[in-house]
């Protein structure tokens, strides 16, 4: 049977629809912020509710998809007018319809969703209940709509939920697209009762460049070596896999590297010679925009789609911690054992002011400030002097004096054959630091931005003994970030 679910998933990729409808494992199931999003999406789909008419809900039953059929066309013959999760089940095709609005010239449908705009993926999903739906005589169709989060609407005293939806009128693009939900659907049944997947990744968004869930079960084997085509830094999966057809499955085979970027160029002849390749003179121009006191910044943030607190918008950006590792000179070393400046919100409060005046209070008035993809931190900042403008000013002078760690790496100062064509953190901290078994995430409990965004999100959920816990392990794991950037650079001063 296909649902709604997996017909979404064959509209990005043919091949990972046949995954998903065989019940392969889907790498999204173990991600901590797949998971909070889907809860989040509950939460929202529960509270939009409220800006419907008293109306009725049609059971989740398992897997007794016509019963839950047969409930909505009762529902429907019994003269309801509002109706949510109206659930139907024609030709193979499993759909469940948010809410269900009876008008005097028809039904109106709405796909609930917990992001602030608009996304393709959105019309194909409302594009597909509308062709079950033309499909059932019980049911006349007038308009669509995918509700969203209204992200310039901000929490206030006397708000009320519907402040925060957004309805955006889809009826004329869903019509003009049925012809191509009818041929995907095709497709899709033709490809769910193959016995293997379809070689050919055919996608209804051919540029587009994501991540695939399924890539263990799917990809080439040799994808996952460092010296994988797969693995060379800026280009497209479709690309990629242009190569790969071609028989270039490796680094070593491409014949003409000249015809590819400079930092692509350097990835290439590193990895064939397995060995890193340095240019000091860009580390030397890197090093000589710093200036001491250094100060080493990390951020964590949160977002809600319902916002907690006042002046807080829908999925709004929201710090909740920083780390600062301060050198005054040189001559100062830091290690395991050093003093760090931690700042962790009350996880009952909103955090906003509090974080800002405490960065202002413990990061040095002059100096440079390190950071590890600085649009982030510079980004946060913007935001807190947007919410505290009397402090504004100090706050957005903190920006000036950011600089980027990540540069030099990414600019061909120093590349290492295990990064892999990554310039993340992650990649980069045990390449050139392998000696120090204090700069290994996989030490920790919480491991990586994400695991901390659910985790404080949860903490008002948790009883004071795994609070305790839990707000430990955000300060190791937020320490870990700005250490490693005083190794990293370390590294790059030895250079």
């Amino acid at each position: 049977m296909i649902t709604k679910t997996n017909f979404i998933d064959g509209m990005q990729c043919q091949r990972c629809f046949w995954f998903k409808y065989n019940n392969y494992k889907d790498s999204k199931d173990d991600d901590p912020l797949a998971k909070q999003r889907k809860k989040d999406g509950e939460e929202v789909g529960q509270k939009v509710k409220s800006i419907f008419p008293k109306g009725i809900d049609i059971p989740f039953l398992g897997g007794d998809y016509s019963k839950m059929h047969d409930l909505t066309l009762k529902a429907i013959n019994d003269g309801e007018e509002v109706i949510f999760e109206g659930s139907f089940l024609v030709d193979g095709v499993f759909i469940r319809v948010d809410v269900m609005e009876k008008t005097p010239n028809g039904w109106n449908i709405y796909e609930v969703k917990s992001s602030s705009s608009l996304k393709p993926e959105h019309k194909e999903d409302v594009g597909v209940q509308w062709h079950v739906l033309n499909q059932i005589k019980e049911i006349s169709l007038q308009d669509a709509y995918v509700i969203i989060l209204n992200k310039k609407s901000s929490k206030k005293d006397n708000y009320q939920f519907k402040d925060f939806f957004k309805k955006e009128y889809l009826t004329d693009k869903v019509k003009d697209n049925q012809k191509n939900i009818s041929e995907a659907l095709n497709n899709l049944i033709k490809i769910a009762s193959m016995d293997s997947p379809p070689e050919i990744r055919k996608s209804s968004h051919p540029k587009k460049n994501q991540k695939c869930s399924f890539q263990e079960h799917c990809w080439p084997k040799v994808s996952d070596s460092k010296d994988s085509i797969f693995k060379l830094y800026r280009m497209t999966s479709k690309k990629k896999l242009e190569f790969y057809n071609k028989g270039i499955d490796t680094l070593n085979k491409i014949k003409n590297p000249s015809d590819f970027s400079d930092i692509q160029k350097i990835q290439i002849k590193s990895t064939v010679n397995d060995s890193p390749i340095i240019n000091k003179d860009i580390i030397k121009k890197f090093i000589s925009t710093i200036s001491y006191p250094i100060s080493y910044l990390d951020f964590e943030t949160y977002t809600e789609p319902l916002p907690s607190f006042n002046n807080q918008k829908p999925n709004e950006r929201i710090p909740f911690q920083f780390s600062l590792h301060i050198q005054d000179n040189e001559s100062t070393i830091i290690d395991s054992e050093s003093d760090s400046i931690e700042f962790l919100a009350d996880h009952l409060k909103d955090p906003r002011r509090d974080i800002a005046a405490a960065l202002l209070k413990e990061i040095p008035k002059k100096g440079t400030i390190i950071t590890y993809h600085q649009s982030f931190e510079k980004g946060v900042i913007e935001e807190l002097a947007k919410f505290c403008t009397d402090i504004a000013t100090d706050l957005r002078a903190l920006n000036e004096r950011i600089v980027d760690l990540k540069d030099p790496f990414v600019d061909g100062g120093y590349y290492h054959p295990d990064f892999e064509g990554s310039f993340s953190i992650k990649k980069v901290l045990p390449a050139l630091c392998k000696e120090d078994e204090n700069l290994n995430y996989d030490n920790l409990n919480i491991k990586n931005g994400g695991m901390a965004s659910t985790t404080f999100r949860n903490l008002k959920n948790m009883d004071d003994n795994e609070t305790k816990i839990l707000r430990e392990d955000l300060k190791k794991y937020c320490w870990l970030d700005t250490y490693a950037m005083y190794a990293i650079y370390k590294k790059l001063l030895s250079i």
